[in-house]
């Protein structure tokens, strides 16, 4: 085993499956992104992101690509309406 796979956190192997299993790469990125943050600065289990979520937000990636990345956004940028809203617009979900 490399380095590199040793050092491989959950949330990179997310990304990767997500990928794998057709899901965009941006939006890949920005789940585990999620599952990162959620690690790193120990949000609350109620908050989407621990490691028993990745499956559902997998389900999520592929079933609603356009609403999981505004709901993302939303939580990883709770404070940036300015992206928060140019991310709907973008997306359609005005």
């Amino acid at each position: 085993m490399n380095d590199k796979a040793a050092k491989s956190a959950y949330w990179d192997d997310w990304q990767r499956e997500a990928v794998a299993a057709g899901v965009d790469a941006g939006l890949a990125k920005l789940g585990m992104e999620v599952l990162r943050a959620h690690r790193k600065n120990r949000w609350p289990k109620e908050f989407l992101g621990r490691e028993d979520d990745a499956p559902h937000m997998l389900t999520m990636c592929l079933e609603e690509p356009a609403e999981t990345e505004l709901f993302f956004i939303e939580n990883l940028y709770p404070y940036d309406a300015a992206l928060i809203e140019a991310t709907r617009k973008r997306l359609k979900l005005a």
